[in-house]
């Protein structure tokens, strides 16, 4: 027989591998009561020519069939956009154990648990169509496809982990898109039905932070991510009070609300992240060596867009678009000045500051024209303000003192810039006018 192929034509196309005929004739006797494409092949290098030349779905076979030489870890890995599943006709507990953990989709009791089978089968597909559709809105949204050969390996490595339920660290600079990766992992994984739940450790207290992960007299964090994904931005600012209640959660999987002993067990994966270096700040004892090693199973690190020029003009032209959509802006021209800034600017701030300055850029356009004016204020402050060379400074000054001289110089360039205009020059500096105030008098500034 080699390969037989069922008359229908459905969306779904599983082939099933097995040397013997009655294994064959009974995973495709359950299967065909659903609409599925049947291949029933009885050897397995023919069924692997299959997987390479067709659209496959599935593969159905015993665990048995695997060998050293081609095992379950290297079949999956080798066809990733094909699930296999394991339907054993010598089940264990061993054997299904081993079967997940090398990259099998699930495992089955060919007498016991075959029924169950179609009915898996179809929700895999929808959750399968699903994930397909949020990596393209992922994609579509926050253009995650790149050039660049380190941000291609984080993606690799992204999908990699997702499959797995170890905690993943995400390590770069403030802007490099963290946030996204997590919600890539996310949808990579098979908690994509579940709930991505996301939280800035740096926004809170202590007291307001353990009350965010574990709930009072509502859910917290934990309780909210049961079953999908907890995402912890920028744990390096979690006080060691909060480390020490964490990684009693992460150990025992039970977390109770504040001002209750009732636990409930949770089960979530953990991404987290951070811009710190935090390695040197557990060397140095400002963070807990057992917290970090249990968070950081995986670590990825997330290059910054300057390591990503071969990204840098597609990124623009996305922005561009997005901010044009966004704002309802058609913009046709773009100034030499302009675009020279554009491409050569270094963008501290990452992905995150290259959307502000194309936002205001498109905003700041006239006649759909993108001009020198649209060049942001910190950058032309950069090109006008000379740092002193050495032989100039008069003495030497604590550090603390030549950041209030430097600061009081710079305060009082945006005050002379607005006119003297509290209000707009506090809009400017992303500050309130109150606090603006405060550094005029503080400062003894003109205004």
């Amino acid at each position: 027989m080699q390969c037989a192929r069922s008359d229908t034509i459905n969306e779904i196309t599983a082939i099933i591998i097995n040397r013997e005929k009655s294994y064959l004739e009974k995973v495709t006797e359950v299967l065909s009561k659903i609409s599925v494409n049947i291949i029933s092949c009885d050897n397995f290098d023919i069924a692997v020519g299959k997987i390479l030349n067709e659209s496959i779905d599935y593969v159905i076979t015993d665990f048995n069939i695997f060998t050293d030489s081609v095992s379950i870890r290297s079949f999956t890995e080798a066809y990733p956009m094909t699930d296999l599943i394991i339907v054993s006709t010598n089940p264990s507990y061993a054997e299904g154990s081993r079967a997940l953990k090398q990259g099998a989709l699930d495992y089955f009791d060919l007498e016991k648990e075959l029924v169950m089978l179609p009915l898996k089968i179809l929700d895999y597909y929808d959750d399968k169509q699903n994930k397909a559709k949020l990596k393209e809105e992922l994609y579509s949204n926050y253009h995650l496809s790149s050039k660049n050969e380190k941000y291609l390996k984080v993606l690799s490595h992204c999908e990699k982990v997702a499959k797995t339920d170890l905690s993943i660290l995400l390590i770069g600079e403030p802007g490099t898109g963290k946030e996204v990766l997590a919600k890539y992992i996310h949808v990579c994984s098979p908690r994509i039905s579940n709930k991505f739940i996301a939280l800035n450790c740096s926004s809170y207290s202590e007291e307001t932070l353990e009350a965010e992960l574990f709930g009072r007299e509502m859910e917290g964090k934990f309780e909210l991510a049961d079953n999908g994904t907890l995402f912890l931005n920028e744990v390096g600012d979690i006080s060691e009070a909060n480390q020490i209640k964490l990684l009693k959660v992460l150990d025992t999987k039970k977390v109770s609300r504040l001002g209750s002993d009732k636990e409930k067990m949770i089960d979530c994966k953990l991404i987290s992240s951070t811009s710190k270096d935090l390695y040197t700040e557990v060397i140095n004892g400002n963070y807990r060596e057992d917290f970090f090693f249990r968070i950081n199973s995986i670590v990825i690190n997330v290059p910054p867009l300057r390591e990503r020029l071969e990204d840098l003009d597609e990124l623009i032209r996305y922005f561009l678009k997005k901010s044009q959509d966004e704002y309802g802006i058609t913009i046709n021209s773009i100034d030499p000045e302009a675009k020279e800034f554009l491409y050569n600017y270094d963008y501290p701030g990452n992905m995150r500051e290259l959307k502000t300055v194309v936002d205001r850029m498109v905003v700041l356009s006239a006649g759909g024209r993108i001009t020198k004016d649209g060049i942001p204020l910190l950058f032309n402050i950069r090109k006008e303000i000379n740092v002193p060379k050495t032989e100039s400074y008069k003495t030497i000054l604590a550090f603390k003192d030549y950041k209030k001289e430097s600061e009081a110089r710079y305060l009082q360039w945006v005050l002379d810039q607005t006119n003297g205009n509290v209000t707009e020059a506090a809009r400017r500096l992303k500050i309130s006018a109150r606090q603006l105030f405060n550094k005029i008098n503080e400062y003894d500034l003109k205004k």
